[in-house]
């Protein structure tokens, strides 16, 4: 027999717990990740991108390259074993499904083989990456919200969560709102998250934070690149490594339970000095400032 009593204590702690911030849920994991993009000139010798990656002190990376069911000419299976030689996982993926996100008589074929390859890998987000410029009306941005919902519901089925990353272009104004905001309010938050490019947006002239309180826990998966001081000639810098340029990534990562932030990976477009070197700068710099 339950007594008022002990009702009482029971009804105190459920709504302490439905009181509870849910972003509290996701927490960083410290595995330092790397997109693979940022080696795309090196990728030629594969088995050697790989071990530099790892010596530079990686153990996660965000895939790209996926083309007919295989990356750079390596089966599924076979890229999975490379990976595991070297010590990598991969826990997100860059998908280009253009078919998917354009096509109007989609059948979803490619995107049920995409997760049958994205659980080989132990993929938990599939993340398309980009929207050709031909397909950036208000009225596409609302069809690919469809599709990402779509896509969402057979990738949750399969254990894995659909997301989708920005560039700068999705904050243009589309009426009263940015395409962004259509992304954001025509996706389920159950069944779609968002990897939010940080230099993008400040390329956007964006604030992180505004977006992370605006969409809580929307934001698991987060691109690192970092943005030169601006010139005369280039007033928005090109992407240099983590920590040498002018991006507040202190601030950035105290927002870090707003956004439900659970995995970061660097990613470098531009170069002055060897690719390689580039990560590494950047890996020392995450892992002695960002993920403690």
């Amino acid at each position: 027999m339950v007594t008022r009593r002990k009702f009482l204590q029971q009804s105190s702690i459920l709504a302490a717990t439905l009181m509870v911030n849910k972003t509290a849920l996701f927490k960083l994991h410290k595995d330092l990740g790397l997109q693979l993009y940022t080696v795309r000139n090196e990728i030629k010798d594969l088995k050697n991108s790989l071990q530099q990656i790892a010596a530079a002190g990686y153990t996660n990376l965000e895939l790209y390259g996926y083309n007919n069911r295989q990356f750079f000419g390596n089966t599924v299976p076979q890229f999975a074993e490379l990976l595991k030689q070297n010590n990598l996982k991969t826990v997100s993926g860059h998908y280009g499904l253009s078919d998917m996100l354009h096509s109007p008589d989609y059948n979803w074929d490619t995107w049920k083989y995409l997760l049958e390859d994205a659980t080989i890998l132990g993929n938990k987000y599939v993340t398309i990456p980009y929207l050709d410029d031909k397909h950036r009306t208000a009225d596409d941005f609302k069809r690919v919200a469809e599709r990402l919902n779509k896509g969402g519901e057979l990738s949750k089925a399969a254990g894995i969560t659909t997301a989708y990353h920005n560039h700068n272009f999705e904050f243009e104004k589309a009426g009263d709102i940015t395409k962004y905001e259509i992304l954001l309010n025509n996706t389920d938050p159950k069944l779609v998250k968002f990897e939010m490019d940080l230099y993008w947006v400040a390329y956007a002239e964006q604030k992180p934070a505004d977006w992370f309180k605006k969409y809580p826990g929307r934001f698991p998966l987060w691109h690192i690149k970092d943005m030169e001081a601006a010139t005369t000639a280039a007033p928005k810098g090109q992407t240099c490594e983590v920590g040498k340029g002018v991006i507040d990534w202190k601030a950035i990562f105290a927002a870090q339970k707003d956004a439900g932030l659970e995995y970061a990976f660097v990613e470098q477009e531009q170069y002055r000095s060897s690719v390689f070197e580039c990560i590494k700068t950047s890996a020392d710099y995450m892992k002695k400032n960002l993920l403690k």
